[in-house]
């Protein structure tokens, strides 16, 4: 038996497959995991067969929305949400700094903490 070495083809494949499972009522798995580390948190979205165009961040005030549509490639007008989540940042994001990567099939959203907040300042009482 020989493996599919087109990998464009084997996207392709998948993205219809999962476009024809969703309009027949089944459901489009999306995994997300979030990390936390000491200097920030990162947020990883994987959607089988969905490519970096498919996904749109949104960032207002605290909250930022990610989500994703499938766009049937005979007819641009077709289009299927798969995932829509939305986050409430806490005030330590640095939301200026917040970076988005598409690598690998995974959306990596990337949510620095500001500096001061892994460095507590002491802050000096005036005398009046």
């Amino acid at each position: 038996m020989k493996l599919i070495k087109d990998k464009e083809f084997l996207r392709n494949i998948a993205q219809h497959i999962n476009l024809f499972n969703t309009i027949g009522g089944g459901v489009s798995e999306t995994y997300v995991n979030i990390e936390k580390y000491k200097k920030g948190a990162v947020i990883k979205v994987w959607a089988a067969g969905v490519d970096s165009n498919s996904f749109k961040i949104v960032l207002h005030n605290n909250q930022l929305t990610v989500l994703s549509m499938l766009h049937s490639d005979g007819d641009a007008q077709v289009a299927i949400p798969l995932f829509n989540r939305t986050y409430m940042l806490p005030p330590q994001v640095d939301l200026m700094r917040i970076e988005a990567v598409h690598q690998d099939g995974q959306l990596q959203i990337k949510l620095p903490y500001h500096d001061a907040a892994s460095h507590p300042k002491e802050i000096k009482i005036q005398q009046l």
